[in-house]
């Protein structure tokens, strides 16, 4: 098994365990700017998610893979952003 895989794992369920806390965290405190952050976790969880099913079964060139990579990482950002304008 290399590393790489068991990174990826280790990524995409954090990233899904952090998206359940944030979206519990949204139900409980009432804040629509914690919706920011729970999006950003999202994302980040899909991203982790599409790697795993392109390096495993849609066999994408890298330029394809880093071209998608970049631009999840672009949304996470913005929403990250999003989320510390709340004030």
């Amino acid at each position: 098994m290399a590393i790489e895989n068991v990174l990826l794992a280790a990524e995409s369920v954090f990233a899904l365990v952090l998206t359940v806390i944030a979206v519990l965290a949204i139900r409980r405190a009432k804040d629509v700017h914690l919706a920011y952050l729970a999006a950003a976790f999202g994302v980040f969880f899909l991203k982790a998610l599409v790697l795993t099913i392109s390096l495993f079964a849609l066999s994408l060139p890298p330029g394809q893979i880093f071209l998608l990579s970049g631009s999840l990482d672009l949304v996470i950002l913005a929403l990250f952003y999003g989320f510390t304008l709340r004030r």
